[in-house]
């Protein structure tokens, strides 16, 4: 048996499992799926391609090949980016001739051979040394040393190996005396920025191998990397990311569940990406230890058991802030009661007694359908005086637990889970906000579009109005043009469905709005699509309405 995918990759299936060998020897090279993913710039979690930069690039160069892969990598670096040659980067010198927009062109055609693959720019190492050989008459040992300079940056070498350049070209012929001095020029600037072409292309595959994988187990891809996650240095951020890229290829990464009791990050039936219990925050491995013991200790059967039986038989077990974080993390939505009615039954729960709760616990075992005040009711109807062994010890405790259980009838407020409240404990205790998001609790009428939707390929010739949260605002000072010393806005904003970090404000438009825009306001994004980059253009902002 064999599982067939639409681009034409067949992978063998056995004991209802997909037999997934990730040899690079083996793969296919050409899987037009995988090609299509990293030329969109769907590249999060691609080995040296997951930055916002690499993500950028590899949409405007859309790479094909691994060894357009291999350039892609390679002109990313931070020297090719820098060099600049009549007016713009090498990168870009790169990207515009890859797609025709300026013409390949070569100082002389000795060069054609070398430079053909990279449009005619010097990238590598190598392609230096193959220079060196071919206009210059370079051996194998002189090549070498040339390698080395150009690798440490050693100038004082490269100095003499110029002299040893220029004299060996002229005694060859290949090119004039001032053309080897122009050749050997961009050798010296190359030392600045190229790349070891051998790595570049080892990069490649495992970039290439990483893609593949996302392309065709996503699920599994996305699992793997958020329980990996946890390990970076800044773990919340990367699993926003993550799960925001998740939601582009319509994956729902689901929250915590208790009945699932998950440690870590796992794939539920096969589609469900879900957190781990340890990856809620305040929740790591000792209080997931220690919830175990618990769960077996009291004989809590989590597939059938209640709120009530749950709170009663595990509130003592880990600290308020732990069981808290559970609560607000979604973690206990399994038992379909409000969060914060949960809250403030753990709350009052947690103000009985040492010696109280074990009477409780016995209690709710022998009495299953009584809630949390029905059972601490019984507590002081059934309080003997005369007997020792009564449940509430010292007198002062009545009046105390009576107050608990007219705190359980009238908490004072209302228990009920506004949106914007759940969306910003799950992005305190989970990283980012799952089960909704704060824009829900806005008039959102306006709109006719949501950012899930733009990524899509919504446009519309009225415009196009997304309501959404502004998470982060980038100013940048335009450095050329008839803008030039004018500041400009980057913006990325979401709205429960992904995030948009392609939003654009140029400086008419920021110099009007910046002082009413701010991050973590939800407003209303007026503007349209740009054909050509698929940004999108602010054209106005306008407030809109919390119905809270």
């Amino acid at each position: 048996m064999a599982k067939l995918f639409k681009c034409g990759c067949k992978f063998e299936v056995r004991d209802d499992h997909i037999v997934y060998d990730p040899n690079i020897e083996t793969l296919p090279l050409n899987c037009e799926h995988t090609w299509d993913m990293i030329s969109a710039g769907n590249t999060k979690g691609i080995f040296q391609l997951e930055s916002q930069l690499g993500r950028s690039k590899a949409e405007q160069v859309k790479p094909r090949s691994i060894e357009e892969l291999s350039d892609l990598i390679a002109i990313i670096r931070p020297g090719c980016m820098e060099a600049i040659v009549d007016g713009k980067s090498l990168t870009q010198h790169y990207i515009d001739r890859k797609h025709g927009i300026d013409p390949v062109e070569y100082f002389h055609d000795a060069l054609k051979p070398i430079l053909s693959s990279t449009y005619g720019i010097l990238v590598y190492q190598e392609q230096a040394l193959l220079i060196a050989r071919d206009v210059a008459g370079f051996n194998l040992q002189e090549a070498d040393i040339l390698r080395k300079a150009i690798g440490k940056k050693n100038v004082s070498l490269m100095a003499d190996l110029r002299q040893q350049f220029i004299q060996k070209a002229s005694d060859k012929g290949t090119v004039t005396k001032e053309q080897a001095k122009e050749i050997f020029s961009w050798i010296e600037k190359s030392q600045r920025y190229s790349f070891n072409k051998s790595h570049s292309v080892s990069y490649a595959y495992n970039s290439y191998l990483t893609a593949y994988t996302k392309a065709h187990f996503p699920h599994e891809f996305f699992t793997s990397y958020l329980k990996n996650s946890i390990g970076k240095p800044d773990a919340y951020l990367e699993i926003e990311e993550l799960i925001n890229n998740a939601r582009l290829m319509n994956i729902d990464v689901q929250p915590p569940n208790i009945k699932k009791m998950n440690k870590y990050f796992t794939l539920i039936n096969g589609k469900l990406p879900t957190f781990g219990i340890t990856e809620i925050k305040g929740v790591g491995g000792s209080v997931y230890d220690k919830m175990m013991l618990c769960l077996e200790k009291n004989k809590i059967d989590l597939k059938t058991c209640d709120w009530d039986m749950f709170l009663i038989g595990f509130g003592p077990c880990i600290k308020v802030d732990a069981f808290e974080a559970l609560i607000l993390s979604g973690a206990l939505d399994c038992f379909k009661v409000s969060r914060s009615k949960m809250n403030h039954e753990l709350k009052m729960f947690r103000e009985l007694s040492k010696r109280e709760i074990p009477w409780l616990q016995s209690y709710k075992q022998n009495h299953i359908d009584h809630n949390l005040t029905q059972c601490i009711q019984a507590m002081i109807d059934e309080n003997d005086w005369s007997d020792r062994k009564r449940p509430i010890f010292r007198r002062d405790r009545v009046e105390v637990v009576a107050s608990i259980v007219d705190s359980l009838k009238n908490p004072g407020y209302e228990l009920v889970d506004l949106p914007g409240w759940k969306a910003r404990k799950e992005e305190h205790y989970l990283g980012v906000a799952l089960t909704c998001a704060r824009v829900d609790e806005y008039d959102t009428s306006r709109a006719n579009c949501t950012c899930k939707e733009y990524v899509d390929g919504f446009n519309s010739q009225k415009g196009i109005r997304i309501a959404a949260q502004i998470d982060y605002i980038r100013e940048w000072k335009i450095k050329k043009g008839n803008s030039k010393g004018q500041k400009m806005a980057f913006i990325t904003a979401s709205d429960g469905t992904c995030s948009l970090d392609n939003i654009t404000m140029f400086s008419d438009e920021w110099t009007k709005y910046q002082k009413d825009l701010t991050e973590g306001q939800i407003v209303l994004l007026i503007g349209n699509r740009d054909i050509k980059r698929g940004s999108f253009i602010i054209k106005s902002i306008s407030k809109i309405k919390n119905l809270v």
